[in-house]
């Protein structure tokens, strides 16, 4: 059973030997039960980030820590691994604990801090340097949270690290608003407070952010219609459906799309194939490799889940071992897991899948816009439309690799009320470059002064294709 999050005080006090013994449990969980754990670095390096976790928590004076504390200590030896879905899980309800929010949206380039917007009444302007909050230098910050962050690619980390500088700057390096903030604009330093902007503007600009949208542009006589998918989910599936049958229905016969994933960290890649099937007739394929590491945590995630799919189905208890039931629940191909035994993998190669036929199928010319923030399920969207040459890709490398592991599992740690994110899957997109993302045709990359003009260039791009297509000087 998991902790009830919503009565966990991050200030908790967690006994240091009970901790001790989570990171005991947690190594030897991540060995039976992750899916590829050492691909990018040594069990031995491992081992040995544990041992060093245990003395350093050994070494405090006080017995007892903050969960908030056990948190950090835990997510660090979690990020060691970088394969991107491997964490500890940050409750969005510790948030309550520090209600505001930091109010400057920074950009990092070159390892420094801009502040894009500015939500407080400080006036900073935008693209200063952030150069130090609370007398501790950013670049400081920057630096020494890197090892909390899981993933691989250089480009990525600093997506994270622009989305994540509030949260560490208030539970980690514990400065609580008001802040004092050194900026540097024109060569001038100046030193201002700012104080913090509710939660809630935040959770309802986030929710803003999140929903998918069709815009459009004009190049020369060309309506060229943009269909924005911030992430591959959201709380109404029929409604996405509707949205998504509707946009491609009235544009099936238009000359040129854009669809935007830029913004788009992932989610369910279902969603994603919904959206793939309006440009495909014929049966694709959607994954090289997607294997499961059978472990005994894995085994018994799924009886769970049978045993629920049993219960929704309202089939007697009696008959839930009754073999031919298994077929009931098709998400985790349960007659390979329980067939397998521990420690092996259920391998499937080369999985297809077969379009709806009934859609609407768009026949012009559509554009794949991507960005070093595109991830997960956005990635295998990305890495699908590339194999099937559907058409160009401009942007960044993706996020995410086109090889990684996937499907985590909870699992609650036995000591405390933190709960672990173990990926029990490896999938294998199609493509060329496992350790890479998935590469555009078309590489835009972005200057600090491309940022402070605020233009799209990625977008500028597509309509200089376009322009050429149409013989538009």
């Amino acid at each position: 059973m998991h902790a009830d999050p919503q009565k966990i005080d991050p200030e908790a006090p967690i006994n240091k030997e009970a901790l001790i013994k989570d990171i005991d449990y947690y190594v030897a969980l991540i060995d039976s039960a992750q899916a590829d754990p050492y691909r990018q670095i040594t069990k031995q390096s491992f081992m040995l980030k544990a041992a060093e976790m245990k003395g350093r928590v050994r070494d405090l004076r006080l017995d007892a820590i903050p969960l908030i504390d056990c948190y950090y200590y835990m997510q660090e030896l979690a990020a060691s691994l970088q394969d991107e879905h491997t964490k500890i899980n940050f409750q969005p309800e510790w948030r309550k604990s520090c209600p505001d929010r930091f109010p400057l949206d920074i950009r990092i380039f070159e390892e420094k801090a801009y502040v894009r917007q500015d939500f407080s009444d400080a006036n900073i302007p935008q693209y200063a340097e952030l150069v130090r909050v609370a007398d501790k230098p950013v670049v400081e910050m920057l630096s020494e949270t890197q090892k909390f962050i899981n993933v691989t690619l250089p480009h990525y980390k600093r997506q994270i690290a622009e989305r994540s500088f509030d949260t560490w700057l208030q539970t980690y390096f514990k400065f609580a608003p008001p802040w004092k903030i050194v900026y540097r604009f024109e060569g001038e330093e100046k030193t201002v407070e700012v104080v913090g902007i509710p939660e809630k503007e935040f959770v309802e600009e986030d929710a803003k952010a999140s929903q998918y949208s069709e815009t459009s542009f004009r190049v020369g006589d060309e309506i060229v219609p943009l269909l924005e998918i911030p992430k591959f989910w959201c709380p109404d599936q029929a409604a996405y459906n509707k949205f998504m049958d509707d946009f491609f229905q009235k544009h099936k016969d238009k000359n040129y799309l854009v669809i935007d994933l830029r913004r788009n960290p992932g989610g369910d890649g279902r969603w994603g194939f919904f959206v793939l099937d309006y440009f495909l007739e014929s049966s694709y394929i959607t994954v090289k490799r997607f294997d499961f590491k059978i472990s005994n945590e894995f085994v018994k995630l799924n009886y769970y889940y049978r045993d629920m799919t049993y219960y929704e189905k309202r089939i007697p208890r009696l008959l839930w071992w009754f073999p031919p039931l298994k077929t009931l629940h098709e998400s985790y191909w349960m007659d390979k897991v329980y067939q397998a035994e521990i420690g092996e993998y259920t391998e499937e190669r080369d999985t297809y899948r077969i379009p709806d036929p009934g859609k609407a199928k768009f026949k012009g010319k559509p554009f794949l816009l991507v960005s070093h923030f595109t991830n997960s399920a956005a990635v295998v969207f990305s890495a699908i439309f590339k194999n099937n040459k559907l058409g160009t890709i401009v942007g960044q490398e993706t996020g995410g690799r086109e090889t990684f592991t996937s499907d985590s599992i909870s699992i609650q740690m036995p000591n405390s009320p933190l709960l672990a994110f173990i990926p029990v899957a490896i999938l294998a997109l199609p493509g060329n470059n496992p350790e890479r993302g998935v590469l555009p045709d078309v590489e835009v990359e972005y200057s600090l002064e491309d940022e402070i003009s605020q233009k799209d260039l990625d977008l500028e791009r597509v309509k200089e294709i376009i322009r050429k297509g149409l013989g538009i000087k």
